[in-house]
């Protein structure tokens, strides 16, 4: 194939989100570390389908217009580390093809490859070889040594497809822990299968193509917002969000004039494309406003407020839960003792309903539901941070795979945000307690950064295959301690592990003991466990608390 259009570079991302919804359980079982969090694929899986899920209300198949619309969709829909990583691939290939109207040669995709992988590299503080990074740079050198040689749009994608799949077998010989675990790097086995998925979007008959995108995944719309209130009768009770389209629209406009109509409000997009979102008691008044600007589609309104009865209990993973205060549970905005915004709030991301009440009662804003294995979207905490009735906002990611969504938001809020570099709930609890709602973001961002120092954090899981981690061999269902993420216990009971793993944190300086026992652990075995370390531990105080938290019998953490 000569030249790629807009409709040939659509079905290629299409099939490509197909083959890696199709194949993210393969990806996911990758990960190198025997725990129970392998979510690569899943990551990479969900933050392409929100992509396709722009792609797919396009009705200009300009080839800039389109790899736009996969930016700003990868963007908002990145979850984990290797989503957002993945997000920026998709923006650094759409600056390559932003001033491509109608076809794209071998030299334009060429040039995508190699600005996408320059955009990834970019991204990442510390570049790690022999992952997905590695992948999507030798696939761009490919593409680009193609081009150079003349070859066209359609050898251009297969010389990256093959630099992908060749840089993909070497990643064990770059990385030890892939070689020892036998196995190639997660996140470039995800990229491959994006870039198998573009060459057979790009080789398949059209009934082939038919039938592969007659089973193409849909992105659910999430469930909206609830808001859990005491009161009978609240303000901004519809939750309103619908899509513009047209010429020239000005986002930034269209948030000055609906400021005075709602709170909880988000509007992202360009002149071409914006979404909105906001509680209202006037949607029509905001309908009316913005079909003036183009044409709405995507329009929902809910009202909050007859659904909160119905889903007072329901469980989303993704969704957003809101702290009680002076008893009104809802967005801090409804409250009337928090109509004056707040210098500095709070958003903290956890997993476990005991460990999302321990960080309200702190004080959190807050809380994005989310974790190991279920990692919140940017957008999810785009939409946090929106909701809080704050100047500024700090972050608390609790995640290591949460640190990099949290970063990108502060690009799409027009609040100040910080983000605290938690790795996990404790340390997040500690950054808590050196909070001061009178002092500035900055000078809370020093102090909190500060505290994750004075907490180590433990965590009791099973292994979810077998595998050896330095000179410990680990059997598939072990139960296994890790100490600041590092496997350092292996035994067969999570009691006598959590016991040994104390062992090897608590030294002369430590004074507190605080164990989090899981939602399929029981109380009595965590009251035993407090009670033997409170006995091994005089001097500490031994605190046990339920952290609900799935996955982990328990989380540890020693001051």
């Amino acid at each position: 194939m000569d030249v790629i259009n807009g409709v040939t570079l659509k079905n290629m991302l299409l099939v490509a989100a197909r083959n890696l919804d199709q194949q993210k359980d393969m990806v996911n079982a990758l990960n190198v570390f025997p725990v129970p969090d392998g979510d690569t694929g899943t990551n990479m899986s969900l933050t392409l389908n929100a992509a396709v899920k722009e792609l797919e209300r396009a009705e200009n198949t300009e080839i800039g217009r389109l790899t736009q619309l996969l930016a700003r969709g990868s963007l908002m829909g990145a979850r984990g580390n290797s989503g957002v990583i993945l997000s920026q691939f998709f923006r650094g290939f759409s600056e390559g093809l932003s001033k491509i109207k109608n076809e794209a040669t071998g030299e334009d995709m060429a040039r995508a490859f190699v600005e996408a992988s320059q955009t990834t590299y970019r991204a990442v503080m510390k570049p790690v070889e022999g992952t997905m990074l590695t992948v999507a740079r030798l696939a761009g050198e490919a593409a680009k040594a193609a081009a150079e040689e003349g070859a066209d749009a359609g050898h251009v994608i297969r010389a990256a497809l093959q630099g992908a799949q060749e840089s993909l077998a070497d990643t064990p010989n770059i990385l030890p822990v892939l070689k020892q675990a036998g196995v190639v790097d997660a996140g470039g086995q995800g990229l491959v299968c994006i870039f198998e998925g573009f060459w057979a979007g790009l080789t398949t008959t059209p009934e082939e193509l038919e039938e592969i995108l007659a089973g193409q995944p849909r992105v659910q719309e999430e469930s909206p917002e609830m808001a859990q209130l005491s009161h009978e009768v609240i303000e901004n009770k519809y939750c309103t969000e619908f899509i513009i389209l047209g010429e020239g629209i000005d986002p930034e406009m269209i948030r000055e004039e609906l400021a005075s109509k709602g709170d909880s409000m988000i509007v992202v997009g360009d002149e071409q494309v914006t979404k909105v979102h906001i509680h209202t008691d006037y949607p029509g008044e905001v309908l009316q406003f913005c079909g003036a600007l183009g044409n709405l589609t995507e329009i929902a309104i809910d009202n909050m407020m007859l659904q909160n009865q119905e889903f007072a209990n329901h469980n989303d993973n993704h969704r957003l839960e809101y702290e009680a205060k002076d008893n009104v549970v809802g967005f801090p905005m409804l409250s009337e003792s928090a109509s004056e915004p707040k210098s500095v709030g709070i958003v903290a991301v956890v997993a476990g309903d005991g460990l999302a009440e321990i960080f309200r009662s702190l004080g959190v804003d807050c809380v994005v539901t989310g974790g190991q294995t279920m990692n919140p979207s940017t957008e999810d905490l785009v939409k946090a941070v929106s909701s809080v009735n704050a100047e500024s906002v700090i972050i608390l990611p609790n995640n290591k795979n949460v640190i990099f969504s949290a970063q990108q938001v502060k690009e799409l809020v027009d609040k100040k945000v910080g983000v605290v570099s938690t790795r996990s709930a404790p340390q997040g609890i500690s950054a808590m307690m050196y909070f001061v709602e009178s002092d500035s973001l900055e000078e809370n961002l020093v102090a909190m950064e500060e505290s994750l120092s004075e907490v180590k954090t433990g965590e009791v899981t099973y292994a979810v295959r077998s595998t050896v981690a330095g000179d410990l061999q680990i059997e598939e269902r072990d139960i296994i301690g890790l100490a600041e993420g590092k496997i350092a216990i292996v035994g067969s009971s999570p009691n006598t592990v959590a016991m040994d793993l104390v062992r090897t944190m608590v030294d002369e300086d430590s004074s507190v003991i605080s164990i989090y026992y899981g939602e399929d652990h029981s109380a009595e075995e965590a009251e035993k466990l407090g009670n033997a370390l409170q006995n091994d531990y005089p001097d500490c105080e031994v605190e046990v608390y339920s952290g609900g938290q799935p996955l982990y019998y328990y989380i540890v953490s020693v001051e």
